[in-house]
C-alpha cells in the first residue's frame, strides 16, 4: 500500500504480500521520478526501514536523474 505523505515529494510504503513488493516500490519511485522531472535538481532515495515498510522521497543528497537506496533496518 502506497500512501501519499507529501505530494510528488514523499511516499511511505507499506508491503502487505511479499510478491507485490516490487511492483508497489516501483510505482513509488515512478511517481517520484516524475515529480523529480519538474523539480529538475533532486534524485530519488528508497529507504527500508523493515522488511514490510520502505519510504521514497525526493532527495537534494542524490543527483538529478538518479535512484539511491539505503537501509535504515540495522
Amino acid at each position: 500500500m502506497i500512501s501519499v505523505v507529501d505530494p510528488g515529494r514523499y511516499f511511505h510504503v507499506t508491503v502487505q504480500n511479499g510478491k507485490h513488493k516490487d511492483a508497489e516500490l516501483t510505482a513509488a519511485v515512478t511517481m517520484a521520478q516524475e515529480s523529480a522531472q519538474h523539480h529538475g535538481w533532486m534524485g530519488v532515495m528508497v529507504t527500508r526501514h523493515s522488511p514490510t515498510v520502505f519510504t521514497v522521497a525526493l532527495s537534494e543528497h542524490v543527483p538529478y536523474g538518479t535512484t539511491a537506496e539505503r537501509d535504515a533496518s540495522l
